[in-house]
């Protein structure tokens, strides 16, 4: 997905070319979805246990215990937020990085667009000038 190019057609781009890549990208957004899913199921889990074992540390039972695994698990639960974090921020590079180079794309095909057109504007001026007797000859529309 790095460096992708699609094949210029008649008409565009190769449709299957462009569905094949979004398939991949949809692909790709959708496991990073999972797993930012999973890692907030992991963190509400965390965030459970967490109260449960505050309230047992507040009854006063085994307290130190208590501590520790609350510790473990406000580290754990930190270290999911900052991979959740780490994987939407890369979603969204790669988002930034395909739209650039859709809208490179679209920016070089539409100059040679304009080409075209300029270039067909020209040759039916020319074809329609008075030295080759085209339509606009002088002489054919004064009779």
């Amino acid at each position: 997905m790095n460096e992708i190019s699609f094949a210029e057609q008649k008409n565009g781009y190769d449709k299957d070319q462009v569905d094949n890549y979004i398939l991949k990208l949809t692909g790709a957004y959708q496991r990073t979805y999972e797993e930012y899913i999973a890692t907030c199921e992991k963190y509400n889990t965390l965030m459970e246990d967490f109260k449960q074992l505050e309230e047992e540390k507040q009854i006063g039972i085994n307290s130190n215990v208590v501590s520790k695994v609350l510790m473990d698990s406000e580290k754990l639960a930190q270290d999911i937020v900052e991979t959740a974090y780490k994987i939407i921020a890369n979603a969204y590079t790669e988002e930034a990085r395909i739209v650039e180079k859709a809208r490179r794309n679209f920016e070089q095909a539409n100059e040679k667009i304009e080409q075209a057109m300029s270039e067909a504007q020209k040759f039916f001026t020319f074809r329609n000038t008075k030295e080759l007797g085209g339509p606009l000859n002088e002489m054919q529309i004064a009779t």
